[in-house]
C-alpha cells in the first residue's frame, strides 16, 4: 500500500464528498467505528472495561465523538474530555458531539492549561490505572508545537502511559503527518488508527516511537481516487496494510474440505541444544491453517513435538524422490546448529533443484547458504521464485558478507541486496520488518513490538510462512501475509500481557488468519 500526502488526503476526501456521493458524516462515522472496534479488541485483550476519549476541536475530535458513542452503545465504560467549550464545534464534529450528547454521554470541558491543572478528574495522583486512552486531539493538519489544553492533555496521556494503552485517531497528535517530525508534546502511542491510506510522515524513523502498531482503516473514499494521490517514500517503501492483506487469503473453507485440502508442510531442524525451535514452528504452520505438518527432527525434538504438537507428524530424515513429492512446503534451519552431512545434503537440494518445494530457509541453515554462495560459488536459480529467506539482522551479515552494523544502517538496501543475490523473497527481522522481492520491490510492516525480542519468535515466522505457502499462496503473498499475522499476534499478546514478560508460546492463542 502506497503512502499520501496531508494535501493528496484533502484532495481524496474532497473528490469523494462531491463528486462520488460520500457524505463526510458517513465517513466520519466510519472512522468513529473502525476506532471502537480496535479500541474494543484491545480493551478485550487487556480485560479492560473502562474508555477514556480526549476529544479536540477539529474532525478529529468528530471522530472521537463517535468512537466514543459506539463504545458506550457496546457497554464499555466511556468518559469523554474535550479541550474546546462545545460551542467552538463547527460541522461534521459539532454533529457528532451532539449525537454523543443525545445518547447519554456527556463530557469533561478543559478549555485551558490551567483547566488541566486545577481538574480534579485530571490530577497526576489519580491518574487511571486500568483504562484505555483514545487521543482524538488533533488531525493531520495540525502544524507546529501543540499549545494550551492540547498540549497539557498530551502531557497527561504520556504521564499515564505505562499503565494505560493508547490509540490515536488517524495521527498522534502532535506529529507532522506530512514530515513525521514532533516539533512539541506528541502522544507516543500504542497503536494509531489511520485512515484510507498511510500518511506519509509515517515512513520516517522520527515518526516510528510515536505510532505504535498501525491500522489502516477503510472509510469508503474510492480506491481509484486515493491512488490518483498516492504515493511513495524516498526509498519507494510499501506498507503492508489491512485493506490488502484481507484480499490475498480469504478462509472459508468448502464443507467437503480434508486434511489434505489445505497442505502438507515439513519442517527441517531441531538438535540436542534446540529441541523445540522446529515444535514452535510446526504449531505455528498448524495456525496458518495447514492441513499437515510433518517434523524431520531428531530424537530430543520428537520429544518435545509430543508435548506441545500432538498433531504433528515424524518424517523420514532428509526424504528423496517420490517422499519430497507429498510436501507441498518445507521450511530448514529452525534449531539445527552446525549444518553437515545428510542435511547439508538436503539444504543443497532444496536450494537447487528447480523441481522442490517452495522452502523457507532460517536460521542455521541461512549460514550453511551464505557460506554456499559466499565460498562454494553457488549460485540461484533465476528462472522461479521458490526461495524465502528470514534473516535477522546478524544473518543478513552473513549472507551478504558486510556487518550486522552495515545492515542496520541500511536495511532496505540490504533486504534488496538480499532478495537480488540469492533471488528470492527477503524477509528482513526486526523493528518495521522488510518483505524484498528480487524485482526491487520493497515493503514494510510497522506491527510488532520490543516483547517480541526473544527465543523461539522468529520460528513461529518461519513455520507460519511455511504452512501458508503449503496452502497454495505464493512466495510474495505468503511471506506478506506471515510477516503481518505474525506482528499484530505480537501486539496482541503485548496488550494482554505487557511486553516485559511477553514469550513465544504467548503468540500462538492470538496467532489467527
Amino acid at each position: 500500500m502506497k503512502w499520501i500526502t496531508v494535501a493528496g488526503i484533502r484532495e481524496a476526501e474532497t473528490v469523494a464528498f462531491a463528486q462520488r456521493n460520500l457524505p463526510s458524516y458517513t465517513a466520519m462515522c466510519r472512522a468513529g467505528a473502525a476506532v471502537a472496534r480496535q479500541v474494543e479488541t484491545v480493551a478485550a485483550r487487556a480485560g479492560i472495561r473502562r474508555v477514556i476519549v480526549l476529544c479536540g476541536p477539529g474532525n478529529n475530535g468528530g471522530d472521537g465523538f463517535v468512537a466514543a458513542r459506539c463504545l458506550a452503545e457496546d457497554g464499555l465504560d466511556v468518559e469523554v474530555s474535550m479541550t474546546c467549550v462545545p460551542a467552538h464545534l463547527r460541522g461534521d464534529a459539532a454533529r457528532a458531539w451532539k449525537d454523543m450528547v443525545a445518547a447519554g454521554l456527556q463530557a469533561h470541558v478543559l478549555p485551558s492549561s490551567d483547566a488541566w491543572l486545577e481538574s480534579a478528574w485530571a490530577d497526576p495522583a489519580v491518574a487511571p490505572r486500568r483504562a484505555v486512552i483514545v487521543d482524538a486531539l488533533l488531525g493531520i493538519g495540525a502544524q507546529g508545537a501543540p499549545s494550551g489544553a492540547v498540549s497539557a492533555a498530551i502531557n497527561w496521556v504520556n504521564g499515564t502511559s505505562q499503565a494505560c494503552p493508547v490509540l490515536s485517531v488517524d495521527v498522534p497528535s502532535g506529529l507532522d503527518a506530512d514530515t513525521g517530525a514532533a516539533p512539541g508534546a506528541a502522544i507516543r502511542a500504542d497503536a494509531t488508527i489511520t485512515f484510507s491510506r498511510p500518511k506519509i510522515g509515517f515512513a520516517a524513523p522520527s515518526a516510528r516511537a510515536y505510532i505504535g502498531h498501525l491500522v489502516v482503516a477503510d472509510i469508503g473514499i474510492p480506491n481509484d481516487v486515493l491512488e490518483t494521490q498516492a504515493t511513495l517514500p524516498p526509498d519507494a517503501t510499501e506498507l503492508i496494510a489491512a485493506p490488502e492483506i484481507r484480499a490475498i487469503l480469504r478462509p472459508e473453507r468448502a464443507l467437503d474440505s480434508h486434511k489434505r485440502s489445505y497442505g502438507h508442510a515439513l519442517i527441517v531442524g531441531g538438535c540436542a541444544r534446540y529441541p523445540h525451535a522446529p515444535v514452535l514452528a510446526a504449531q505455528a504452520a498448524y495456525r496458518a491453517g495447514c492441513g499437515l505438518v510433518s517434523l524431520d527432527v531428531p530424537a530430543e525434538s520428537r520429544v518435545a513435538a509430543a508435548v506441545w504438537a500432538p498433531e504433528a507428524i515424524f518424517a523420514e530424515p532428509c526424504p528423496e524422490g517420490a517422499a519430497l513429492a507429498d510436501f507441498q512446503a518445507i521450511a530448514i534451519g529452525p534449531g539445527m546448529g552446525a549444518i553437515e552431512g545428510a542435511r547439508l545434503d538436503f539444504l543443497k537440494r532444496l536450494v537447487g533443484d528447480a523441481q522442490a518445494p517452495r522452502t523457507v530457509v532460517d536460521a542455521d541453515a541461512l549460514t550453511a547458504l551464505a557460506k554456499l554462495r559466499l565460498e562454494e560459488g553457488w549460485a540461484p536459480d533465476a528462472t522461479a521464485l521458490r526461495l524465502i529467506l528470514t534473516p535477522h539482522p546478524g544473518e543478513a551479515a552473513r549472507l551478504l558478507g558486510v556487518t550486522p552494523q552495515d545492515i542496520q544502517r541500511d536495511r532496505p538496501g540490504a533486504a534488496r541486496a538480499i532478495a537480488a543475490n540469492y533471488h528470492a523473497i527477503a524477509v528482513l527481522k526486526g523493528h518495521n520488518t522488510l518483505v524484498a522481492e528480487p524485482g526491487g520491490r520493497l515493503r514494510v510492516c510497522m506491527g510488532g513490538n520490543p516483547g517480541m525480542a526473544t527465543a523461539g519468535t522468529g520460528d513461529l515466522l518461519t513455520g507460519l510462512i511455511a504452512g501458508l505457502l503449503a496452502r497454495g499462496l505464493g512466495t510474495e503473498d505468503a511471506a506478506v501475509l506471515g510477516v503481518y499475522h505474525h506482528a499484530l499476534a505480537g501486539d496482541a499478546a503485548a496488550f494482554a500481557h505487557g511486553e516485559e514478560s511477553l514469550i513465544a508460546t504467548d503468540l500462538l492463542p492470538t496467532l489467527r488468519l
